[in-house]
């Protein structure tokens, strides 16, 4: 039971990022109490791109709670050196796009396309070979 609650967590997170977008735009645009709070302030820039990125991992965490706790292991150590560099890369873009370069909102819709076709092939690949294993050859 312990494993299916951790396995339960990135998808709890994912649900909490995209209500969390939900629940900033109506403070924005319903009351007064969230004009020039951080919220405000932070909506354009951080929440939206969470919410681009939340939408494509939301359909991975689910897949997460029904695998076996090895499968979730080998996807937490890809998602341990992944994440941080997608970020990075989300991160490094301008909230506004230019001429030439993408905004925010672009670069983590494609930060979460890569990264959930990437874990869906990895927990493909994982569970094939862990139900198939080689066997040796009899002589």
């Amino acid at each position: 039971m312990k494993n299916k609650i951790t396995q339960l967590i990135p998808a709890i997170l994912a649900l909490v990022v995209i209500g969390f977008r939900y629940f900033s735009l109506w403070c924005i645009f319903t009351t007064r109490v969230c004009y020039s709070t951080v919220i405000d302030h932070v909506a354009l820039s951080v929440t939206q791109p969470l919410y681009n990125f939340s939408l494509f991992f939301l359909p991975i965490a689910l897949i997460l709670i029904f695998i076996p706790r090895h499968l979730f292991n080998s996807w937490l150590k890809f998602a341990a050196w992944t994440l941080p560099i997608l970020l990075i890369l989300v991160a490094t873009q301008p909230v506004v796009s230019s001429f030439l370069s993408t905004n925010r909102d672009d670069a983590a819709r494609l930060a979460g396309q890569v990264f959930a076709g990437a874990s869906l092939l990895l927990i493909i690949y994982k569970w094939i070979t862990s139900a198939n294993p080689s066997k040796p050859r009899a002589k």
